[in-house]
This record gives C-alpha cells, structure tokens and sequence, in this order.
C-alpha cells in the first residue's frame, strides 16, 4: 500500500511540475507583452504628433485618455478646448502644415506609466491672405502615459515654448 502512495504522490508530483513548466512561457509572455518600453513611449508621442498633421487619417483620441489634459498658453486644457483654443487665435490665417522633429528624449518608466520628456522643433506653414508663411518654434516637453486596457495612452501634457529664449 506505502508504494501505490508513493507512486501516486509521485504521479502527481510529476504531473504538476510539468504543467509548470509548461505554463511558465505562456505566463511570461502574457505579462511581458505589457510591459511598457522606451520604444513604446516615443511610439506614442510620435503618433500623437502624427495625428494632428494637416491631413491625417490618424486619430488622437487613440492616443490620450478620456481624462487627459493640455498645459500650454494658460491651461490645463483638454484637446477639444485646446483646439478651439488655437482656432479662435488663427483668425483669418488658414493652416497648411503642421510637422514636429522630436529630439533629446528622457524616459522613465514604472510598470504602469511612464513619464517622458524631450525637445520639439516645429514647423508650421500658414497661409495669411494668400502668403505662405513659416515659423519654426521649439518646445520643451513633458507628458505622463499610463497603460489604458492594454494601451500607453498620454494622460497629461505639459509644453513651454522656449523659442524667445534660444534667441536671446
């Protein structure tokens, strides 16, 4: 009887250490594949950015939470505020293009959230009374992302113009 047990106990065993073994790729994947990189982060400002191009068929609201807030020109303010923000201040000039070069990234990343910082030079085209006009201003950046099902969303943005003062 003391061996059927044993071998029993040592069926059992060796049942359970295989499926172990087994699950242990499985589970690591699963919990890797959200694990937030550096990649990711600049994936998504960069994207973000690419969503507010004159033309775009991307969306912005892919990459922003529901919650998420704007601090620039006197903010906090969400997108949709920001936007209409920017429009009242346009007046009659008509926007052409809008094209960023990010540059000098700093990221920190927790499990859930990442916080990132880097340099913006812009490159807007605008149309005032039929004249192209460009004007390249530089930012200085911040933005928190969180993970939102499965997704790095932006969550908060800071930026502060920093052009007036590179010319001095």
């Amino acid at each position: 009887m003391k061996n059927i047990l044993n071998y029993k106990f040592g069926f059992f065993l060796l049942i359970g250490v295989l499926l172990g073994i087994l699950t242990i790729p499985f589970l690591e994947k699963h919990l890797y594949d959200n694990e937030i990189t550096e990649d990711h982060v600049k994936e998504t400002i960069t994207n973000f950015f690419s969503s507010i191009e004159i033309g775009s068929e991307l969306d912005t609201y892919d990459y922003i939470t529901d919650d998420f807030n704007l601090v620039e020109l006197g903010g906090p303010y969400t997108l949709d505020e920001f936007w209409a923000l920017v429009e009242e201040s346009q007046g009659d000039s008509v926007p052409v293009s809008r094209k960023w070069d990010l540059s000098n990234w700093s990221i920190s990343i927790d499990v859930n959230s990442a916080h990132v910082s880097y340099k913006n030079n812009g490159t807007f085209v605008t149309s005032i009374e039929g004249q192209e006009v460009t004007t390249n201003p530089v930012w200085l950046e911040s933005g928190y992302l969180v993970l939102e099902n499965d997704e790095l969303k932006i969550k908060y943005f800071q930026s502060e113009e920093i052009s007036d003062y590179l010319s001095k």
